[in-house]
């Protein structure tokens, strides 16, 4: 179906990637993996013939279609609704549409025009044979499943925030149905539910699917083969991502050695013409020696992957047995009631999930427990001696904070013996070299999160509060964060979308839903069952 034959694609001076060379077929589920900045996104782009290349060819078969959803989605320049943008998708069938209405009005005006009565039968057909009658029914089965209320449905695109815009693109492509699906993050702004439901629409999917993702639960239950990208150059693995991860580390040991036993044997040669070049008896024998190394193919070994830092907050006294307690609180903005009526008793050393779809109201609660806003009704009792963190990625710096560098950042919060070095801390969150002296101001939103999840790790409390620290960051990065709060001997409230995470980290969940919270004092896999059994009338 696609064909990528040896493209080579240029930026400036940098060769971004050289005779890259794949193919995709109908049914497969490929993931392109590798670290930021190595032009995985460029790649996608230039499948859809948005960026050109300099050497090789991008070929889709005939007649086969390839939808792409970027990371970035453009502002909205009209008033549509949400399902009216999803609907565009079958332009065809709008079309359609509109020429069956036309039609029966000439029916009506000109009865016995038989030219007229077979145009609409074939019109009307076609319209059948695409779906037309159920577009909008499956349109809005789609966009459910993605985590929209019907008042989001039909809310205009220019009152949607641009995790919702990111979401009407990805319905738009799902029911348009192309050939392949290329997917730049699709998991990200989606809730864990968002996220299995998609998970089971694109197993489901009769075409091929490419895409990038930083959730390895989704990857894991859905690719079969990953494509890595590293230096310009591309590696195939037959697996999904936890496969890639071990047999990643068995190639790279097979490389080292075999680098070590060419370096081995170029400083033999280099002995060798060292010795005898110079002379006139053995000159020919050492120049052919200079010929046999010139024509040998050079290892050359990839920088070492991230370090396996073990990242720890540090010591502060605990806190009393009892974290906080709840009794009835509720919350309410006007007329709308977002829960009521929660009660718990939060016991130290328990790692929270606060779990729900978007808009349940998680990140409310975690404001309250945080101190950021007041319950409307209810009491709730902060416990002793409790030192609360709160993280939130829209929190905002002020003008002094946002002239510093981002090392001149991490130092201002920092206690006098730091528990980990600057710059390695800087590194476990994406940001290296230079970006140490880079200004806060000129961070995206996405690095301003890394950047306050690292100063979290260097301020003492014994309370942590989160809400979605797993955005913006990748693999690697969660996993350093996850062993962080793992080894935490305080307590953790949070708010994931990433599953694995979720589960590696909870001991506890409270599901908010339908303005009700209730807690369930297992783990999240349990409360999974659970929820299913429920569901099931088990």
């Amino acid at each position: 179906m696609l064909h990528v034959d040896k493209v080579t694609i240029q930026l400036g001076e940098r060769r971004l990637m050289h005779e890259v060379s794949f193919r995709l077929n109908a049914g497969q589920r490929v993931a392109l993996a590798g670290r930021n900045g190595q032009g995985k996104s460029t790649l996608f782009r230039a499948i859809m013939g948005e960026v050109g290349v300099d050497r090789g060819k991008v070929e889709l078969d005939k007649g086969r279609r390839a939808g792409y959803l970027a990371q970035e989605v453009r502002p909205p320049e009209d008033e549509r609704t949400a399902v009216e943008e999803v609907l565009e998708a079958l332009s065809e069938v709008k079309a359609l549409e509109a020429e069956v209405e036309r039609l029966i009005e000439a029916m009506t005006e000109r009865p016995d025009d038989e030219g007229v009565i077979d145009a609409y039968g074939r019109a009307q057909a076609r319209f059948e044979e695409l779906g037309g009658y159920d577009a909008d029914s499956r349109a809005r089965t789609i966009m459910h499943g993605l985590g929209f209320t019907q008042a989001r449905m039909d809310t205009p695109l220019s009152q949607l925030s641009g995790g919702w815009l990111m979401r009407v693109q990805l319905a738009r492509l799902l029911l348009e149905q192309p050939d392949l699906l290329i997917l730049d993050e699709p998991t990200n702004h989606l809730d864990i539910e968002a996220r299995e439901w998609l998970l089971g629409f694109l197993k489901g999917f009769e075409g091929a699917v490419l895409l990038t993702s930083h959730d390895r639960y989704f990857l894991d239950a859905l690719v079969t083969r990953i494509l890595e990208l590293e230096l310009g150059q591309l590696e195939v693995y037959h697996g999904n991502y936890t496969y890639y991860e071990a047999e990643k580390v068995i190639r790279r040991e097979r490389l080292k050695a075999s680098f070590a036993r060419q370096q081995k044997e170029l400083k033999a040669h280099q002995e060798f013409i060292d010795k005898n070049r110079a002379h006139p008896a053995t000159a020919r024998m050492a120049q052919s020696r200079i010929k046999q190394v010139e024509k040998m193919d050079l290892i050359v070994l990839p920088p070492e992957p991230p370090a396996d830092v073990k990242l720890r907050f540090p010591d502060t006294a605990q806190s009393g047995q009892v974290v906080f307690r709840l009794e009835g609180v509720a919350k309410r903005y006007g007329e709308l009631t977002v829960f009521e009526d929660v009660r718990h008793e939060l016991k130290v050393g328990t790692r929270l999930a606060v779990v729900g779809v978007n808009g349940a109201g998680k990140t409310t609660l975690l404001k309250l427990l945080a101190g950021r806003e007041e319950p409307s009704a209810g009491t709730l009792t902060l416990g002793h001696n409790v030192q609360l963190q709160y993280f939130s990625q829209y929190s905002e710096e002020s003008e002094g904070e946002s002239a510093l560098t981002l090392l001149e950042w991490l130092q201002a919060a920092s206690p006098p013996q730091p528990p980990v070095p600057f710059r390695t801390l800087l590194g476990c969150f994406l940001f290296t070299g230079d970006d140490a002296f880079k200004p806060v101001r000129v961070l995206s939103g996405g690095e301003r999160a890394r950047l306050k999840i690292a100063r979290m790790l260097l301020q003492p409390g014994n309370v942590l509060v989160l809400d979605e620290p797993t955005n913006h960051l990748d693999i690697h990065s969660q996993s350093v964060l996850l062993q962080a709060l793992k080894n935490f001997g305080g307590t953790v409230i949070f708010v994931s979308h990433d599953r694995q995470f979720v589960s590696e980290l909870a001991t506890e969940v409270l599901h908010v839903a339908d303005g009700r919270a209730k807690v369930y004092p297992c783990d999240y896999e349990q409360f999974r069952w659970q929820q299913s059994q429920a569901a099931n009338g088990s």
